[in-house]
């Protein structure tokens, strides 16, 4: 990153904690009170520093949940030269044998396994190809919203869908199914699912976090259609320094962060 779009993240990360230290303090600040009416039992045997340490969690978490990630994907791909939008709806004209297909893959993907079968591991290279053979004379018009869309100064285009490292079902059905019709309208396009980080650890195989459903739709070790951590942010950033630049920032800001933390919100 260059040292303008280093700035710009700087200052993006630091009004998110303002945000959510304004929040937690001053506008919806933690209550004892609340905690011992509604977990009378829990409260009675656990430190109320748990429960507001978890509040302040689960607010950072629902935070980051609502497009940080992407956001500062788009402030990063601005920095490299390219054009980057968020929330981005691409307009498609597929031919109905193909979307038709697509509903029949994603449908079997997520069900369950009929008992003594095998489930195969997901290809979708071996899809796209399927996908790309079929053909027929009636089609339909097809929006696909994309967290994150970069279209670089050679004219390549770039789609991102962001979920939680953790995604439930639905989101990965979601993410699986977008990525499957924007490279059945326009199989030059490049379509990725996108996780900000590795639960189980950079430099780990995603697998290793035990969270297994991804697996039902995704290779998750196949980095043509999926991104986790450094190999997503190196890409956005068209650049293999862009993960650790990224998170020697957050680490930056983090130090007068967690002060405030611990001073305006733990009172220590």
């Amino acid at each position: 990153m260059n040292t303008e779009t280093k700035e710009l993240v700087r200052q993006h990360v630091q009004a998110v904690m303002e945000r959510l230290l304004i929040k937690r303090v001053i506008t919806e600040p933690f209550l004892e009170e609340e905690i011992n009416e509604r977990n009378p039992f829990g409260s009675s045997v656990v430190p109320i520093e748990v429960w507001k340490g978890a509040k302040f969690e689960r607010s950072f978490v629902t935070v980051l949940g609502q497009g940080i990630f992407e956001q500062l994907g788009r402030i990063i791909a601005e920095g490299t030269g390219a054009f980057a939008s968020n929330q981005y709806d691409k307009n498609l004209t597929i031919n109905t044998f193909r979307t038709e297909t697509i509903d029949s893959i994603i449908k079997k993907q997520r069900a369950k396994p009929k008992k003594g079968e095998k489930k195969a591991t997901p290809d979708l290279s071996q899809e796209l190809t399927q996908l790309l053979s079929l053909d027929n004379e009636k089609y339909e018009n097809v929006t696909v919203k994309s967290d994150l869309y970069i279209r670089r100064e050679d004219g390549k285009e770039e789609y991102y869908s962001f979920k939680t490292v953790k995604p439930n079902l639905d989101q990965t059905a979601e993410a699986k199914k977008n990525l499957l019709l924007l490279k059945a309208g326009d199989p030059e396009c490049e379509a990725y699912f996108a996780l900000p980080y590795n639960p189980a650890g950079e430099g780990k195989l995603y697998t290793e976090s035990k969270h297994s459903i991804p697996n039902k739709l995704f290779n998750m070790n196949d980095e043509d259609f999926v991104l986790v951590g450094s190999a997503l942010w190196n890409k956005i950033g068209d650049d293999e320094n862009t993960y650790a630049e990224l998170l020697e920032i957050f680490q930056e800001v983090g130090q007068t962060s967690k002060e405030r933390i611990q001073r305006e919100y733990f009172g220590i």
